[in-house]
Protein backbone atom coordinates (compact mmCIF):
# COMPACT_ATOMS: atom_id res chain seq x y z
CA UNK A 1 0.00 0.00 0.00
CA UNK A 2 1.75 3.67 -0.77
CA UNK A 3 0.95 5.66 2.23
CA UNK A 4 1.83 8.90 1.31
CA UNK A 5 -0.73 8.28 -1.40
CA UNK A 6 -3.11 7.38 1.16
CA UNK A 7 -2.13 10.44 3.48
CA UNK A 8 -3.04 12.70 0.97
CA UNK A 9 -5.64 11.81 -0.14
CA UNK A 10 -7.07 12.02 3.66
CA UNK A 11 -5.89 15.63 3.60
CA UNK A 12 -9.00 16.35 1.76
CA UNK A 13 -11.35 14.57 3.75
CA UNK A 14 -13.42 16.60 6.55
CA UNK A 15 -12.95 15.85 10.19
CA UNK A 16 -15.83 13.66 10.32
CA UNK A 17 -15.04 11.87 7.18
CA UNK A 18 -11.60 11.00 9.23
CA UNK A 19 -13.61 10.09 12.59
CA UNK A 20 -16.13 7.88 10.33
CA UNK A 21 -12.95 6.41 8.86
CA UNK A 22 -11.30 5.62 12.14
CA UNK A 23 -14.50 3.58 13.14
CA UNK A 24 -14.56 1.77 9.84
CA UNK A 25 -10.99 0.94 10.07
CA UNK A 26 -11.24 -0.07 14.13
CA UNK A 27 -13.87 -2.82 13.18
CA UNK A 28 -11.58 -4.07 10.80
CA UNK A 29 -8.99 -4.18 12.59
CA UNK A 30 -10.93 -6.57 15.67
CA UNK A 31 -12.43 -8.47 12.81
CA UNK A 32 -11.82 -12.16 14.54
CA UNK A 33 -11.38 -13.62 11.04
CA UNK A 34 -8.49 -11.38 10.45
CA UNK A 35 -6.87 -12.06 14.12
CA UNK A 36 -7.23 -15.28 13.20
CA UNK A 37 -5.21 -15.11 10.57
CA UNK A 38 -2.58 -13.27 12.31
CA UNK A 39 -2.45 -16.00 15.28
CA UNK A 40 -2.03 -18.38 12.25
CA UNK A 41 1.50 -17.31 11.57
CA UNK A 42 2.34 -16.47 14.92
CA UNK A 43 5.22 -18.57 17.47
CA UNK A 44 6.53 -18.36 20.89
CA UNK A 45 10.14 -17.23 20.42
CA UNK A 46 9.71 -15.60 16.30
CA UNK A 47 11.34 -12.43 16.15
CA UNK A 48 9.11 -9.79 14.69
CA UNK A 49 8.40 -6.00 14.28
CA UNK A 50 5.46 -4.12 15.36
CA UNK A 51 4.71 -0.59 14.62
CA UNK A 52 4.65 1.94 17.69
CA UNK A 53 3.37 5.05 17.02
CA UNK A 54 4.35 7.19 19.49
CA UNK A 55 7.84 6.28 18.20
CA UNK A 56 6.74 6.38 14.79
CA UNK A 57 8.73 3.36 13.94
CA UNK A 58 8.85 -0.28 13.74
CA UNK A 59 10.65 -2.05 16.86
CA UNK A 60 11.89 -5.46 16.73
CA UNK A 61 10.91 -8.04 19.22
CA UNK A 62 10.70 -11.69 20.13
CA UNK A 63 7.41 -13.04 20.63
CA UNK A 64 6.65 -14.30 24.09
CA UNK A 65 2.81 -15.22 24.34
CA UNK A 66 0.38 -15.09 22.10
CA UNK A 67 -3.62 -14.50 23.53
CA UNK A 68 -6.65 -13.94 22.33
CA UNK A 69 -6.19 -10.32 20.72
CA UNK A 70 -3.22 -9.85 22.07
CA UNK A 71 0.36 -10.84 22.11
CA UNK A 72 3.56 -10.18 24.53
CA UNK A 73 6.53 -9.56 23.00
CA UNK A 74 9.91 -8.44 24.94
CA UNK A 75 11.64 -5.60 22.64
CA UNK A 76 15.37 -6.85 20.93
CA UNK A 77 17.10 -3.60 21.87
CA UNK A 78 15.68 -2.66 25.10
CA UNK A 79 14.59 -5.89 26.94
CA UNK A 80 10.84 -4.32 27.73
CA UNK A 81 8.52 -6.23 28.20
CA UNK A 82 4.80 -5.39 26.01
CA UNK A 83 1.46 -6.66 25.23
CA UNK A 84 0.35 -5.08 22.07
CA UNK A 85 -2.76 -5.90 19.63
CA UNK A 86 -2.20 -8.32 17.25
CA UNK A 87 -3.05 -5.99 14.21
CA UNK A 88 0.35 -4.28 15.48
CA UNK A 89 2.68 -6.94 14.10
CA UNK A 90 4.34 -6.06 10.92
CA UNK A 91 3.85 -9.91 9.42
CA UNK A 92 4.16 -8.51 5.63
CA UNK A 93 7.27 -6.67 6.65
CA UNK A 94 5.72 -3.52 5.00
CA UNK A 95 8.12 -0.43 4.51
CA UNK A 96 6.34 2.44 7.04
CA UNK A 97 8.74 5.41 6.26
CA UNK A 98 6.44 8.29 4.58
CA UNK A 99 8.17 10.59 2.75
CA UNK A 100 7.12 14.23 4.08
CA UNK A 101 4.44 16.31 2.85
CA UNK A 102 6.25 19.20 2.27
CA UNK A 103 9.36 20.95 1.86
CA UNK A 104 10.95 19.85 5.06
CA UNK A 105 10.53 17.29 7.65
CA UNK A 106 6.76 16.56 9.35
CA UNK A 107 6.01 15.47 11.99
CA UNK A 108 4.68 11.40 9.83
CA UNK A 109 8.09 11.47 8.14
CA UNK A 110 9.91 11.79 11.61
CA UNK A 111 11.28 8.81 14.53
CA UNK A 112 12.43 8.80 18.10
CA UNK A 113 16.09 8.68 17.86
CA UNK A 114 16.33 10.18 14.34
CA UNK A 115 19.29 12.42 13.23
CA UNK A 116 18.31 15.86 12.56
CA UNK A 117 18.90 19.45 12.44
CA UNK A 118 17.99 23.05 12.82
CA UNK A 119 18.75 26.65 12.88
CA UNK A 120 19.76 28.05 17.05
CA UNK A 121 18.24 31.28 17.65
CA UNK A 122 22.23 33.03 16.95
CA UNK A 123 21.25 30.96 13.49
CA UNK A 124 24.16 28.34 14.45
CA UNK A 125 23.61 24.84 13.31
CA UNK A 126 22.74 22.72 15.87
CA UNK A 127 22.55 18.61 15.27
CA UNK A 128 20.71 16.26 18.08
CA UNK A 129 18.27 13.08 18.67
CA UNK A 130 14.90 13.39 18.04
CA UNK A 131 13.32 12.05 22.02
CA UNK A 132 9.97 12.81 21.60
CA UNK A 133 7.24 13.71 19.12
CA UNK A 134 4.47 16.18 19.53
CA UNK A 135 2.02 17.42 17.63
CA UNK A 136 3.42 20.93 16.91
CA UNK A 137 6.64 20.37 17.87
CA UNK A 138 9.55 18.01 18.16
CA UNK A 139 12.01 17.27 21.40
CA UNK A 140 15.69 17.60 20.14
CA UNK A 141 18.22 16.41 22.62
CA UNK A 142 21.13 18.14 21.57
CA UNK A 143 24.11 17.29 23.89
CA UNK A 144 22.71 18.29 27.62
CA UNK A 145 20.12 20.62 26.04
CA UNK A 146 15.96 19.64 25.02
CA UNK A 147 15.00 21.51 22.76
CA UNK A 148 11.44 21.99 21.38
CA UNK A 149 11.41 22.67 17.75
CA UNK A 150 8.60 23.31 15.20
CA UNK A 151 8.95 20.56 12.63
CA UNK A 152 9.21 23.40 10.01
CA UNK A 153 12.32 24.03 11.31
CA UNK A 154 13.93 20.80 11.24
CA UNK A 155 15.92 19.05 8.44
CA UNK A 156 17.39 15.07 8.31
CA UNK A 157 20.50 14.38 9.11
CA UNK A 158 22.42 11.43 7.39
CA UNK A 159 24.85 9.73 9.98
CA UNK A 160 27.89 9.40 7.67
CA UNK A 161 28.13 5.41 9.36
CA UNK A 162 24.32 5.19 8.24
CA UNK A 163 24.92 6.58 4.76
CA UNK A 164 27.99 4.58 3.87
CA UNK A 165 26.14 2.50 1.69
CA UNK A 166 24.53 5.85 0.11
CA UNK A 167 27.85 6.57 -1.23
CA UNK A 168 30.01 4.87 -4.08
CA UNK A 169 34.16 4.80 -3.53
CA UNK A 170 35.70 7.04 -6.00
CA UNK A 171 39.01 5.60 -7.69
CA UNK A 172 41.42 8.15 -8.71
CA UNK A 173 43.11 7.68 -12.11
CA UNK A 174 46.52 6.21 -12.57
CA UNK A 175 49.80 8.36 -12.95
Amino acid sequence: MNYNLVLSELEQASTFELFRLRAAISTLLEDPTRIAIIKNQLRPGMEISYFDEQQNRLINARLLQVRKTRASVQESESGKRWTIPLYMINLEQSDTDLAPRKQGVDRLSLRIDDRVGFRGKNHEELFGTVIKLNPKRAKVRVGTTIWNVPYSMLFTVIDGEQGADLFIPATLPDR
